[in-house]
């Protein structure tokens, strides 16, 4: 019931927020690994060859947010919004033209940087921003943009590329989000003047949450010991999901599972992540984000221990599920918990910067988990791997919490 009383009085703006979260599905991992196999026929690159020129035009779109970012504080989001679509549908349309790996690599640079980094920090920025008691909400809905591209996206995209090839489905998909963001956009954004002037106003007044969370600075951020244990287990999370997803088919391959069910994988992905990331929007407005934190883990550890303790072809649904439930903790949480933590007056500069720690260490993984795999480490040893470091980052992010709250009790 909360949830529909706060859709009927905010869904234009919400809705605004779902349409950049399921605009940034062209920039996210999932979507540009199912072109995979395609892409290194056509340039013929290995796994480690892949992955490393998606890393590094990643990494270079990391470092981009970083100081792109920060504009969202200060430029009227009206503007922002339209100058990172029309940059990434730009985007999408060079990459189906690329005749040379360096303007390929130019292309997934520019698709990584608008869809998985602005669009994201737009929609997550602006919903933690203007909705200071439903912010768990608000940041929850407008997830679900992603999760309905997860969940429509790989079974027609593999359709388009089976019917058309590859290039022509990147052309493709181009058409409909742009004449959808002409159309719909405005009437989303219908009344931000008056939006952005309320808050601008509970920030000069000095409304309730500014009195109870100071304003902080990225530098002051950076040197909070709570962050540093935060972020020791939050950067964990995209490595690992993109590390396994962008390489998904191989592992598929190598578990001796059927492709067939991976456009099924999905669907549970979307699924339930979309029921995780309702409930635990609630949970955000009653508890708050930074105690929800070291429970983000336990998803991912039902995930690697599955993959490791069964080669079943039902693993498959099982992981991509928990991995839905894992990406609908941790999208909503960490949002949240910049807000709590760190006050809104800055919040577009802080939350660029934990976007761009996100974009970084998913950017890390194609190139590097590609190279273990081209080296001939199984996937077995691949997951102890990951539960090796996500037991302990999880216990230190708990145990500098629980301090915090004692010592502030």
């Amino acid at each position: 019931m909360a949830y529909l009383i706060f859709l009927r009085e905010n869904w234009r703006f919400v809705s605004f927020g779902m349409f950049l979260t399921m605009a940034s599905s062209f920039g996210q991992t999932f979507y540009v690994a199912l072109y995979g196999a395609d892409i290194r026929a056509e340039f013929g690159l290995s796994n480690g060859d892949f992955g490393a020129v998606f890393s590094g035009a990643s990494i270079i779109a990391a470092g981009a947010l970083i100081w792109l970012g920060k504009f969202i504080d200060r430029v009227d989001v009206r503007l922002y919004t339209g100058m990172t679509l029309a940059a990434l549908f730009g985007g999408m349309v060079l990459l189906s033209q690329a005749n040379s790996l360096l303007l390929f690599a130019l292309a997934i640079f520019v698709v990584r940087f608008c869809g998985q980094g602005l669009c994201i920090h737009i929609a997550s920025t602006c919903m933690a921003r203007y909705f200071p008691q439903d912010r768990g909400k608000a940041l929850s809905v407008s997830g679900l943009g992603l999760a309905g591209g997860e969940a429509v996206l790989p079974g027609l995209t593999l359709l388009l590329i089976a019917d058309h090839g590859w290039r022509d489905a990147w052309l493709w998909t181009v058409v409909l989000p742009a004449v959808l963001a002409l159309v719909l956009l405005p009437q989303f954004l219908k009344g931000h003047t008056e939006r952005h002037r309320g808050f601008s106003e509970r920030l000069n007044k000095g409304a309730s949450e500014r009195k109870t969370v100071r304003s902080w600075t990225r530098i002051q951020v950076l040197g909070d010991r709570g962050f540093q244990a935060i972020m020791l287990l939050l950067m964990a999370f995209p490595y690992m999901t993109t590390g396994v997803l962008f390489h998904q088919v191989f592992i598929v391959q190598a578990k001796g599972w059927s492709l067939e069910l991976l456009g099924l994988g999905f669907l549970a992905l979307a699924i339930a992540k979309i029921l995780t990331s309702l409930v635990v929007g609630s949970l955000i407005d009653r508890v708050g984000a930074v105690r929800l934190v070291p429970a983000t883990c336990l998803p991912w550890i039902a995930a690697f221990l599955a993959i490791l303790l069964s080669d079943s072809s039902i693993v498959m649904l099982v992981y991509l599920a928990l991995f839905g439930m894992g990406i609908g903790m941790l999208q909503p949480i960490l949002s949240a918990m910049l807000a709590e933590r760190y006050g809104v007056s800055n919040l577009g500069g802080i939350k660029a910067m934990s976007t761009a720690g996100v974009v970084l260490s998913a950017a890390a993984a194609p190139a590097t988990v590609g190279w273990l795999l081209d080296a001939g480490v199984s996937i077995d040893w691949l997951m102890i791997g990951f539960l090796a470091y996500l037991l302990p980052a999880a216990a230190i992010a708990h145990l500098v919490l629980t301090h915090e709250r004692v010592a502030n009790a």
